[in-house]
């Protein structure tokens, strides 16, 4: 088969299979690159527990993504060479390709999370909708990212898309078509809304400047979830510190599928500690999916609460100090804000060193 024929054929197998994942080896995976020009790829090892669970998410994210890329897998653990060209030292991992170079997918692995952050690099910043319906949809898609909503004018639609592109990383933008008055809101944490400046044009350059103070200032909730898809912002707050909120199962194991439900039962509690101590973070995540890290952290029991001194940045020379406090229902603010004064006046219980907060093979 000629390389122009097999090029064709290679993009039409993509195309009739794209609710697929499909499978390539080093005879086709050159072929596929210039055949298709976006793709999502899939590094895996078929003994790697890691992969087998990232399999069915990323055959998902493939049928959410239908029509606008192509998603495959290749075995890394047999084509080393094409491994070796991504840095895959360990399995899985996850890359779009696109536009002759690839970035690496770092999120949580869901369907949702994977189809999310591909659509936010493949097409517009801004997402328009028409009605709030749709509205209440996109808003559902934004997982632990915050959102901007605006309404108005062609003018302030233009605004918001120059905002969606230069802040393309700060989360979801989102444009309401038909609003009569320019509003701006935003959504953030489990069910945070705060009304943001409304007098933004195109033209006005100081309006527009206090849109993005106000993005920059409020970004980050009062009380929200914490994954790999937002760690660099709370790394990057400036803030001293984080207090992990960690829920439990029944039994004492580290929750995962009902982090969320426990988070939003205890929320009204946890922000007033978040009110009260502006310099740390306060926030609650999949502990299951990230017990190593949280174990590294000084973890040991479920739940807990758990103060974290310092950034991620600093484990490498070991500065990062952690304080833990068994996490008893219900919740008392007054206590736990009480507990985090004495934790920050005494040495702590732990020291980390290095580690990875990553699941791989």
């Amino acid at each position: 088969m000629g390389q122009a024929v097999r090029c064709l054929w290679l993009a039409a197998v993509f195309l009739a299979n794209s609710e697929e994942v499909v499978e390539l080896d080093g005879q086709n995976f050159t072929w596929a690159m210039r055949a298709y020009p976006r793709l999502l790829l899939f590094f895996y090892a078929p003994w790697c527990g890691h992969s087998r669970s990232l399999d069915p998410e990323v055959r998902r994210a493939a049928a959410e993504l239908q029509g606008s890329v192509a998603v495959a897998k290749i075995d890394a653990s047999m084509e080393v060479e094409i491994a070796d060209e991504f840095g895959i030292s360990a399995y899985p991992g996850l890359f779009l390709l696109q536009k002759g170079s690839y970035e690496e997918f770092t999120g949580r692995r869901s369907a949702a999370a994977i189809a999310d952050w591909t659509r936010s690099k493949i097409g517009s910043a801004l997402e328009l909708v028409n009605n709030s319906d749709q509205l209440q949809d996109a808003l559902g898609r934004r997982g632990v990212h915050s959102a901007l909503v605006a309404t108005g004018d062609a003018g302030r639609q233009a605004t918001v898309k120059r905002l969606a592109e230069r802040f393309r990383t700060w989360g979801k933008f989102i444009f309401l078509a038909g609003g009569l008055h320019p509003r701006v809101q935003l959504f953030r944490g489990l069910d945070e809304l705060l009304e943001g400046p409304a007098s933004a044009s195109a033209s006005d350059e100081e309006a527009e400047q206090k849109l993005v103070e106000f993005m920059q200032a409020h970004q980050l909730p009062l009380f929200g979830e914490v994954s790999e898809e937002n760690f660099y912002h709370y790394e990057t707050s400036g803030a001293r510190g984080l207090l992990w909120v960690l829920f439990a199962e029944s039994g004492g194991t580290p929750c995962s599928s009902r982090c969320r439900q426990r988070a939003y039962e205890q929320q009204e509690a946890l922000r007033q500690v978040a009110h009260s101590r502006r310099d740390v973070k306060v926030v609650f995540a999949d502990a299951a999916a990230h017990k190593d890290y949280l174990l590294m952290l000084g973890a040991r029991e479920f739940p807990v609460f758990l103060l974290q001194k310092g950034t991620l940045s600093a484990i490498e020379v070991g500065e990062i100090e952690t304080w833990a406090l068994p996490l008893e229902s219900p919740i008392r603010p007054e206590a736990i804000i009480s507990w985090m004064d004495q934790a920050g006046n005494r040495h702590s219980r732990s020291r980390c060193g290095q580690a990875s907060a990553r699941s791989r093979c």
